[in-house]
């Protein structure tokens, strides 16, 4: 097998029937738009309405989500797991002051998410499907490294962090972006059809594609039967987005637009999940280290959060296609 081949091996997910709980990955295009206070609330909110919940710290090199739930770095997580081979995932989720949840902390000084090899990936990911829970929310690095896109499209719920910034919302299309290309380029080989994406990009301006929903359209039009297939296998791509630091009604605003925006560019599902107020109730919980869920109980941001959590809750899910 050669290196591009195995970047793009699923094998070991593919082979089992179910994953053991519904995977959550929150990522976003840069770092600084509370995607890791997004997905530790999440996780809060889960596990206090019973859920059996674990919170995984995929931020690697750069992992504090410890501090979100107000403690500090646990003895053993991801970097024992993959160093040590005699170690199981089990061994490394730790216990929470929180009835029902769980976590694993991805405080490292030696792992980040560039330097981590393709077989400790794969026994990470194989770890996370198999491990039996209600939910695992996974905290992923900033940024579209390919690492981060597979622990990305590997999840049934993958959620997108913005803010109302400009640079943030260029950035997170960069993220979707990318994670749609790294998807279509896996199925390119299982279903069989060539260099034809590759031919098609080199002549995009010729055909007219300006948009990764053109691509789909154009390899429908060359390749009927397999191109169908590819278009069912890239409606599995959901985008779930939430629009976080919202500072005036017009920010809000913003959240719709970017909906429909993705619907078009993409020709994939886009939801948005809610907007979540700018707040300094935030960064005034972190200094007190207490989750800012348990220090506000009563703002308008813990609404917020609440109604976001319940679409995870309430609506029924399906296992990833990958």
């Amino acid at each position: 097998m050669t290196k591009t081949e195995q970047q793009f091996d699923f094998s070991y997910l593919r082979g089992q029937r179910e994953p053991q709980s519904v995977l959550i990955a929150v990522g976003g295009g840069k770092g600084g738009v509370g995607k890791s206070f997004v997905s530790s609330s999440l996780a809060l909110l889960l596990a206090h309405r019973g859920f059996d919940t674990v919170l995984v710290d995929l931020d690697l090199g750069s992992a504090n989500l410890h501090t979100y739930l107000g403690q500090g770095p646990t003895q053993k997580g991801i970097n024992e797991y993959l160093l040590q081979p005699e170690l199981k995932f089990q061994d490394v989720i730790s216990p929470t002051p929180f009835p029902h949840l769980r976590f694993v902390s991805g405080a490292s000084e030696q792992l980040n998410v560039s330097t981590l090899q393709e077989g400790q990936k794969g026994r990470l990911m194989s770890a996370l499907y198999n491990t039996p829970a209600d939910f695992i929310v996974l905290d992923l690095s900033a940024g579209a490294h390919d690492t981060t896109l597979d622990f990305f499209l590997m999840a049934s719920r993958q959620v997108i962090v913005m803010t109302p910034e400009p640079s943030s919302m260029e950035n997170a299309y960069g993220f979707m972006k990318a994670a749609f290309y790294r998807k279509l380029k896996r199925h390119e080989k299982q279903l069989r059809l060539g260099g034809l994406l590759g031919q098609l990009m080199a002549k995009r301006q010729e055909l007219g594609i300006r948009t990764p929903a053109d691509l789909l359209q154009m390899v429908l039009l060359k390749e009927p039967e397999r191109g169908l297939q590819l278009k069912k296998v890239m409606r599995d791509l959901s985008f779930e987005i939430v629009l976080n630091q919202a500072r005036s009604q017009n920010d809000a605003n913003l959240g719709p637009s970017i909906k429909t925006v993705c619907n078009k560019y993409f020709g994939v599902s886009a939801n948005l999940l809610g907007s979540l107020d700018y707040d300094n109730a935030v960064w005034q919980a972190l200094r007190k280290r207490r989750p800012v869920l348990l220090e506000y109980p009563h703002s308008r941001l813990y609404t917020q959060l609440t109604t976001i959590s319940r679409q995870f809750a309430n609506v029924p899910f399906k296992r990833a296609v990958v």
